[in-house]
């Protein structure tokens, strides 16, 4: 079987170089010895699947590959998947897998207990919003969409302190929409904010928290965080077991440590536009990949 192809997002304009925030690991894999390709970013942003896809030559051996970019909306996903199974290849990632993973709500029934309570709407109205807040205000939370919050904005447009009247609710949650405009995805998320063992804050007070990126490779952790201590290895067996209720091949998990001593997770994500971690070079991830991948067709 062939190696496992590693699709990474073209230079806009400069379709035979990759991405300039992705050209380390673009390098890592092809040193690594994983074929690689390029596609446009902004073509299957728009939904244009043939100019997105036009360098990849079609494939007779049902290829398998994975995406290394950025996060797309779930219906974004479902057309480039097709375009690229009709072209004769075989994406690892599902589009119902890609939205279980890339969701909140879709993956709260796999994470409920080993996440904070949540809740949601569809859509971004307001009052909606502040009648699913009347559920969480005995205590602390943030506000996302579906899939991100305005961290960026900390203290204005993502955290809300316990019993927050109904005007500084509107106010948040106006920063929160202006501050996710576009990018806003699908709906309103609610969630009880963690104690996390805090490092620190950055200038907009965002708080430096203990928090780990795991990866996954059909359920099981793909590469281990190395340095840290306490450390989330310390439960393995709970996050593997979590993952495999999940229908994706190639997933995040990304884990807290509380100041009560316990770990928590954060988020989950699709592995395909998960970031790698401080700490987890591209050279050392790729190589996991890779092994995993050969000892998995070798089987």
């Amino acid at each position: 079987m062939e190696p496992l192809l590693i699709l990474f997002p073209h230079q806009p304009f400069e379709p035979s170089i990759a991405d300039s925030a992705l050209a380390g690991e673009y390098e890592a894999a092809r040193v690594i010895g994983l074929p690689t390709a390029f596609y446009d970013h902004e073509a299957l942003e728009n939904g244009n699947t043939a100019e997105a896809f036009r360098m990849l030559p079609e494939s007779k051996t049902e290829q398998r590959l994975i995406f290394r970019g950025w996060m797309i909306p779930g219906e974004i996903y479902k057309a480039g998947f097709e375009a690229l199974h009709t072209k004769g290849y075989r994406p690892e990632v599902s589009p119902e897998a890609y939205e279980e993973a890339h969701y909140i709500p879709f993956a709260y029934r796999h994470t409920e207990g080993h996440t904070p309570r949540s809740g949601w709407i569809e859509g971004d109205d307001v009052d909606a919003a502040w009648k699913l807040y009347n559920d969480f205000r005995a205590q602390d939370a943030i506000i996302k969409d579906w899939v991100k919050s305005a961290k960026s904005r900390w203290k204005d447009g993502c955290f809300i302190p316990a019993q927050t009247s109904k005007e500084r609710f509107e106010e948040i949650f106006k920063v929160f929409r202006n501050e996710r405009s576009k990018l806003f995805n699908r709906g309103v998320v609610l969630r009880e904010f963690m104690p996390i063992v805090e490092r620190g804050s950055d200038i907009s007070g965002l708080p430096i928290i203990e928090e780990t990126r795991l990866f996954f490779w059909w359920g099981k952790i793909l590469v281990l965080p190395e340095g840290k201590s306490p450390s989330p290895l310390d439960e393995r067996e709970r996050w593997e077991e979590i993952a495999s209720r999940f229908k994706s091949a190639f997933m995040t998990i990304d884990v807290a440590y509380l100041k009560d001593g316990t770990w928590k997770i954060v988020e989950v994500g699709d592995g395909g536009v998960s970031g790698l971690p401080m700490g987890l070079g591209p050279e050392r991830f790729f190589s996991c990949l890779w092994n995993r991948f050969h000892n998995e067709t070798e089987v």
